[in-house]
Formats: structure tokens, C-alpha cells, sequence
């Protein structure tokens, strides 16, 4: 009995401190505070944009604001904005829609007429929506419909191609039957993709808009307009596919007709046509080549012919390698009949023939448009005489590293004196130009006679120079006596200073120029630049001479 009556008195106790516990949890709960903590979790998912678990949670906060809030006024602000969180939440989902109907549902909680511009902005976005989808679904659609007309297009071409390789043999005609088959679907193909790039900037033009207004699909429509994508994504693999196959037959084809003897054939004509063009071009650069001298308006039309050479001489190398590997290869060649076997070497030798003087004609050309364009003084190829050219010539000739002494290198363009050699005179010469008035140099052709320092003009300063001259004679490059000699007898005497100066008196005397007139008064026009090039050959190049003609070889 005794024990009972304490069993008792044991429960009483644990149920008293149990109601104790209770009563003081709920005294501590504080509604407002617990709001702070959740509507920071919301905040932070929205900064992570993470937009879905933004709605749900709002959604879930304001049911459980609406419990609190008639006891607790705080709480209303945290309704307000857990609204309009889930209104920009839904509208970055594109569910535009949603959201205004979340504002009607925080109007009804408690009307704002603010709300009513949100609904109107809400509700005009669900409307821009509708239409760019609209547009963007008719848009695939029409893509669709063309790229699958171009997929049937591509797979004709690659059916004729495929019934073409099994043929045994091609025939010049039936190749070219075959391309033209081949350009007719092509040019089909062509009109389709310029229509699909029409539609596509049409499309891009009238929902430019909708991409200013940020306008976004829902989940719904991004799942519609993604699918009609793949599709087309589908088509677009499948169409080059389609091409890659034809373009892998041709291929075929061309080599199969390439190395059959009626292509053979056809190679070997083209290649005689085509070296009977390029020794008719180097005829005509050779023949201005042997002028003396070269005008600007010769040097322009030789590098209007080399280019011309130039890009024909790559189809040249590019057939004789075909031609070479076809003669080269033992299943080729002995599929050719003995008849065929025989013309096919006796047209090669003569193309063989050919090329080796052509090959020679143009390292001649070559080497005499380099002499041609040498610029005097632009060491490093900038196109400039400066001061780095003035550095390139000391450390890449004058202080050239001992390994380099037994082989001393040469640049004719830093040859400033044209003695063969390039020494501190030819950096004398250069530093002139670079920090000086030198425009010219002795071994330019374009100097002057009579202007000893090269500035473009005859003065005093030249009649001292050649009168330094005469006294040491030896303090001059050689190339100074041509420039001296003023009356062109060979030498340089008293006479070349008489005449130099009857020469700068003769145009210091001649009378004022008309008003509007130039009033210049050097012997000549000033050189403009440093070292022109000039081009003027010395006869030591030869130039060499083109075959008259193939057509009796072939």
C-alpha cells in the first residue's frame, strides 16, 4: 500500500515538471523573431537565384504568417514582402500569369492600389509571352520544314554519287553529265538555305522586342520550343552527314577518273596549256628586265605579272604532282594500254622538259626582282630607315662574333658605298640618313651626280666635298668617282668642280619664277625617302630565255 501511494506521488511529480518544461517553451517562442530567421533563408535563395524553392518557401511562410498575425501586428510587413518575393519568383520562372495572380491574392489580404500596377505589368508580360511563343514555334516549325527539304536534296545527290562509284569506268561525259546533275540540286540546295537565313533574320527582326523586354518562356513552353530544337538539331546532323558522304564520293570519283587514261589525258593537255601561259608571262618580264633603265611604271607591271606567275605556277605544281604520282603508281600505269603507255611517257618528258626551264627562268626573275626592291639601309625589312637598322648593322656585321669572321655575312642593302663589303663607312653613311639630311646613298643610282652628301640637291657643300676629294682621294669609297664626275670623262679633276659650280650659278641666275609658280631651285628633284629602289640592272645578271613554244613538242 505504502509503495503505491509512492508510485504515485513519483508520476504526479514527472507530470508537474513535465507542464513546467511546456509552459516555459512556449513563454520563450517568439513569433516575430522565428519570421526574421525564415524570410533571411528565403532572401538567401533568392540571391542564388534559385527561384523554385523561392516560391515554395513563400508560399509556406505566408500560410504561416496568417496564423500569427492578428496577435502579432509585426508580422504583416513579412507578409507583404513574402507576396511580392513570390510574384518576382514566379516571374523569373516565366510564369507570368502566377504572379499577378499572387498580387490579386495579397490585395485580397489587404488592398494596396500599387497592386493594381503589378497585376497590368504582370498580366501585359503573359500576353508579350504568348506571342514570342507563338512566333518562336511557327519560326521551327518553318526551319523544320526547309532543313528536311534540303536533308531529301542532299540525299538525291548522295544516291547519284553511290550509283556513280559502282560504275567500272568514267567517261569525261558522263563526269560531266553527273556535275551537272549535281550543280542543279546544289543550286536548289543554295535557294533553301538563303531562304532559311532570311527567315531566321526576319525572326530575329520581329522578336527583337520581346528579347528587350526580357520576355522568358515557362517551363511548359521552354519544353516545346527545346523539343522542336533536338529536331532540327536532328536534321542539321543528318544533312551533314549526307554531305560529308557526297563530298567523300566525289573524291572517289575524281581520283578514279583522274588516273584513268581518258583523265590522264585531259591532266596532260591542261598542263601544256598551262606552262604555254606561264613562258608567255615570263617572256614578257623578261623583255622588261632587259630595259635600262627601269621605270616605275616597268617595275609596277613586273609585279603585276609576277603575281600572275605566281598563282599559275601553283596550279602548275599541283597537277604535276598529280601527273607524277599517276606515272608513279604501278596499278595506274599498267592499266593503261601499250599505245597509251607510250604517249602518256613521251608527253610527260616534254612537260618534265618544260618544267625545268621554267623552273630556271623563274629563280632568274626571282633574283632580279630582289635586286630590283632592295631598299639601301632598311636592314630589318620594316619598310623604314631608322635607327634600328643603325643597330641591326652594328651587331649583325660589324661586331659579328668571332665564329662568324671566316664567313663574313653580306646584305646589299646595308652595302651603303657599294664596295662589296660592309665596313664603319657604310655606318657612317647610314647615320646620316637616320639623324642627318642624307637621302640618298653613293651606291643609289638615284644620286645625283655632283651630290657628294646625298641630300637631294647640289650646293657648296658638294664643291667642298669634291674638293676634299681631290686632295685624299683615298678617304672616299670608289663609288665617289662616278658621283664626282661631273663632265663624265672617268676621272675626277678641277674640271668637275668648274662644272659644279657653273651648275649651281646657272640656276641660282635663272630669273624669278611667275607668281604662282614653284620657285624650286635645285639642279633636280629632290629623292624622296632614303635608298629608292631602283631596279637598274649592271648587265652582270642574265636573264636567261623562255622556250618559244610547246606546241611542237606535244
Amino acid at each position: 500500500m505504502e509503495f503505491k501511494k509512492s508510485l504515485v506521488g513519483l508520476m504526479c511529480l514527472v507530470v508537474l515538471a513535465c507542464s513546467s518544461a511546456v509552459s516555459a517553451d512556449v513563454m520563450l517562442f517568439d513569433p516575430v523573431a522565428h519570421a526574421k530567421v525564415w524570410a533571411e533563408r528565403i532572401a538567401n535563395l533568392e540571391r542564388e537565384r534559385k527561384f523554385a524553392n523561392v516560391e515554395s518557401q513563400t508560399q509556406q511562410f505566408v500560410n504561416w504568417l496568417k496564423r500569427y498575425d492578428k496577435n502579432y501586428p509585426a508580422l504583416d510587413s513579412f507578409i507583404e514582402t513574402a507576396y511580392n518575393q513570390k510574384a518576382s519568383a514566379e516571374a523569373n520562372q516565366g510564369k507570368y500569369n502566377e504572379a499577378g495572380n499572387t498580387i490579386r491574392e495579397s490585395h485580397a489580404w489587404k488592398p494596396n492600389p500599387a497592386n493594381i500596377d503589378k497585376v497590368l505589368k504582370y498580366e501585359q508580360k503573359d500576353l508579350a509571352q504568348r506571342e514570342f511563343f507563338n512566333k518562336t514555334l511557327e519560326f521551327q516549325n518553318k526551319r523544320i520544314e526547309i532543313q528536311r527539304s534540303i536533308l531529301n536534296l542532299a540525299r538525291e545527290k548522295e544516291k547519284l554519287i553511290q550509283n556513280f562509284l559502282k560504275m567500272k569506268d568514267v567517261t569525261k561525259e558522263q563526269l560531266e553529265t553527273l556535275q551537272g546533275h549535281l550543280k542543279g540540286l546544289t543550286g536548289k540546295i543554295t535557294a533553301l538555305r538563303t531562304e532559311l537565313n532570311e527567315i531566321h533574320a526576319a525572326f530575329f527582326k520581329d522578336t527583337e522586342k520581346f528579347r528587350k523586354d526580357e520576355i522568358i518562356f515557362n517551363h511548359r513552353q521552354a519544353f516545346a520550343i527545346n523539343q522542336k530544337a533536338r529536331v532540327a538539331g536532328r536534321l542539321i546532323d543528318a544533312i551533314n552527314g549526307a554531305e560529308s558522304r557526297v563530298a567523300k564520293g566525289l573524291t572517289e570519283i575524281t581520283e578514279k577518273f583522274k588516273f584513268s587514261w581518258p583523265g590522264l589525258e585531259d591532266m596532260l593537255g591542261k598542263m601544256k596549256d598551262l606552262q604555254v601561259k606561264i613562258m608567255d608571262i615570263q617572256k614578257q618580264m623578261l623583255a622588261i628586265m632587259d630595259k635600262k633603265p627601269l621605270t616605275d611604271a616597268d617595275k609596277a607591271k613586273l609585279m603585276e605579272l609576277k603575281a600572275q606567275l605566281d598563282k599559275l605556277v601553283t596550279d602548275h605544281d599541283k597537277l604535276l604532282r598529280d601527273i607524277e604520282t599517276a606515272f608513279m603508281d604501278t596499278k595506274t600505269f599498267s592499266k593503261l594500254s601499250s599505245d597509251q603507255q607510250v604517249k602518256f611517257m613521251e608527253m610527260f618528258k616534254v612537260i618534265r622538259d618544260a618544267n625545268n626551264v621554267i623552273d630556271l627562268t623563274n629563280a632568274k626573275i626571282d633574283a632580279f626582282l630582289k635586286e630590283m626592291n632592295v631598299k639601301f639601309g632598311d636592314l630589318n625589312g620594316d619598310g623604314k630607315v631608322d635607327r634600328l637598322d643603325m643597330a641591326t648593322m652594328i651587331r649583325k656585321f660589324l661586331l659579328a662574333p668571332p665564329w662568324f669572321r671566316f664567313k663574313r655575312l653580306y646584305d646589299k642593302a646595308a652595302d651603303l658605298d657599294g664596295d662589296g663589303q660592309i665596313t664603319w663607312a657604310d655606318y657612317n653613311l647610314l647615320k646620316e640618313a637616320v639623324i642627318g639630311d642624307r637621302k640618298t646613298f653613293p651606291v643609289d643610282p638615284a644620286n645625283l651626280t655632283g651630290d657628294m652628301d646625298g641630300n637631294g640637291k647640289l650646293d657648296n657643300e658638294d664643291v667642298y666635298d669634291i674638293a676634299k676629294f681631290l686632295s685624299d682621294p683615298k678617304s672616299f669609297p670608289k663609288v665617289f668617282v662616278k658621283i664626282a664626275d661631273m663632265n663624265g670623262d672617268g676621272k675626277v679633276d678641277i674640271l668637275d668642280i668648274s662644272a659644279l659650280i657653273q651648275k649651281i650659278t646657272s640656276v641660282i641666275s635663272e630669273p624669278a619664277p611667275a607668281p604662282g609658280g614653284t620657285g624650286v631651285a635645285t639642279v633636280a628633284p629632290l629623292i624622296g625617302g632614303t635608298g629608292a629602289a631602283t631596279g637598274v640592272t649592271t648587265g652582270d645578271t642574265g636573264t636567261g630565255d623562255a622556250a618559244d613554244s610547246l606546241d611542237s613538242a606535244y
